[in-house]
């Protein structure tokens, strides 16, 4: 059976300037001509202040010397709700946005998935609490049809009571006591009808039929039977983008990059629910400083990589990693926006939970290696962290190559021959040229052979290359007097030369 349940955003454009930063005093959102702004919509503190929507800005801000006053943005409203979208998505596979007078939001079929994730109420609850980490602040509905879902929600956004209908004999109920304003009809047309008597919809279902569609138009029965069930109401489909991109605005200027981590956890957060949206990862995200571009001297906007090991999407995680990287960025000059994009996803493979309590060991351990490489990399940058790649080369100058932390998804890997013969744990960065008394090597005193010879040439197909000559050599594992255990090997050339290669352990 289809359920739906809709997420209702009030007073959206309140909610995005304030998710940035906790914001304790009087804000209000602006609208109007420039000149004479009005408010149109104000939080608590500024309501305790006697603020009010339609109220000019100048005597609000002569009530409240500490408002806060931002613009409204519909672009940015736009762009919010498709990221919650994109969000939602790892809820539902049909999500929907829906916009109005009273609240803005979404609806979303839960009916296939919340036995998957333990029932609507556990549903309902991750997604309340979720919204939270997130910034917002939303009512919800839940009936069979997403138009008595959205009508509830709008309802209980608005501060009325109103009961869900998760049952089709209950919908009309659910719906009667509604008023007639939460169907967003025009203000002619709702006029009209308060003038007849009419204050809810089941006095307006009450009505004939064929009278109300000759008065008021066929259409608007319509709205009203997809609201009951008793037409189909199709939702516009909706399409998971291929890569993520999120952008906040900061209602103040930042100077310490430490100060980014807020508005950046809400980003992760919504990150994460893209991700499992996709079932993907990320293993590069890209953090955007953004500087105010009417400065007298502009600034370019400051980037912040944070490159992974391995394909991650916890926010816990991935926050601790970017509070590493934070510590080594210095903004040039203040930010007003922070943004993330994450262009690859990369496939995720969750850990395997063990059916064992972990060991003393694990525990004193903590971290293991991949986190604490990533950790590190964060904290020193690429030029100090790193990982080394096997290269298909039989020269063993040449056989294994620096490379980042991460590297790019896609990008061709080689690995070394397999060699059943000895190899040290260091060589040396360049060969060192041993001493030698009647064509026998000297280091530390005489050296004794105990393996080898093991025949190398290679490198033909670099022929002309300076710096990657082709090599001629027998090498042997070879012991002096101090007992340390050697790489050597012999030139097959004249003057067939000793060298120094590596150490055994």
């Amino acid at each position: 059976m289809a359920l739906w349940l809709a997420v209702c955003l009030p007073a959206l454009p309140l909610q995005l300037a304030a998710r940035a930063a906790p914001c304790t005093g009087p804000l209000a959102i602006t609208e109007g001509p420039r000149e004479r702004p009005l408010i149109s919509f104000c939080n608590d503190s500024a309501r305790a202040a006697g603020i009010a929507p339609m109220m000019k800005l100048a005597a609000a801000q002569a009530l409240a010397r500490t408002l806060t006053a931002v613009p409204r943005q519909p672009d940015h409203e736009r762009d919010a709700l498709h990221e919650l979208a994109c969000w939602a998505y790892q809820f539902s596979a049909q999500v929907a946005v829906r916009t109005g007078t009273v609240a803005s939001g979404l609806v979303l079929e839960t009916g296939g998935s919340e036995r998957l994730f333990g029932g609507h109420s556990l549903l309902h609850r991750r997604i309340r609490r979720e919204l939270g980490n997130l910034g917002y602040r939303a009512a919800f509905g839940h009936a069979p049809t997403p138009g008595a879902a959205w009508l509830i929600g709008t309802a209980r956004a608005g501060g009325l009571s109103a009961s869900d209908a998760p049952a089709g004999g209950q919908l009309q109920a659910a719906l009667s006591p509604l008023p007639l304003a939460m169907l967003e009809w025009d203000a002619d047309t709702t006029g009209t009808l308060h003038a007849l008597g009419l204050a809810t919809l089941g006095q307006l279902l009450a009505l004939p039929r064929d009278a109300f569609a000759r008065r008021f138009g066929a259409q608007r029965l319509d709205h009203l039977d997809r609201a009951l069930g008793l037409r189909p109401d199709p939702q516009p489909a909706f399409s998971l983008p291929a890569r993520f991109a999120a952008h906040i605005e900061l209602p103040a200027d930042v100077t310490q990059s430490a100060q980014l981590m807020f508005p950046a956890h809400r980003l992760l957060r919504s990150l994460e629910g893209f991700l499992r949206g996709h079932d993907a990862g990320a293993a590069e995200l890209v953090f955007t400083a953004h500087h105010d571009p009417r400065a007298v001297q502009p600034v370019t906007a400051t980037p912040i990589v944070l490159v992974l090991a391995a394909p991650e999407r916890n926010a816990g995680r991935l926050a601790k990693l970017l509070a590493e990287r934070l510590t080594r960025i210095s903004l040039p000059e203040p930010a007003i926006g922070l943004s993330l994009t994450v262009d690859r996803l990369a496939p995720f493979q969750a850990l395997n939970a063990s059916l064992l309590p972990p060991s003393q060991d694990s525990v004193r351990d903590g971290l293991d290696w991949l986190q604490l490489a990533e950790t590190l990399h964060a904290r020193l940058g690429s030029e100090r962290v790193f990982q080394l790649q096997a290269v298909d080369d039989h020269r063993p100058e040449h056989a294994i190559r620096i490379v980042p932390l991460a590297t790019e998804r896609g990008s061709p890997r080689t690995a070394a021959l397999p060699c059943a013969q000895q190899r040290p744990l260091m060589i040396l960065p360049a060969p060192q040229l041993l001493p030698q008394h009647d064509e026998h090597p000297g280091y530390g005193g005489r050296l004794a052979l105990l393996a080898g010879p093991e025949r190398i040439e290679a490198g033909w197909w670099d022929l002309g290359d300076p710096h990657r000559p082709t090599v001629h050599r027998d090498y042997f594992v070879a012991r002096n007097e101090r007992g340390q255990t050697l790489w050597i090997y012999r030139e097959l050339k004249q003057p067939r030369r000793w060298f120094l290669h590596g150490f055994f352990c």
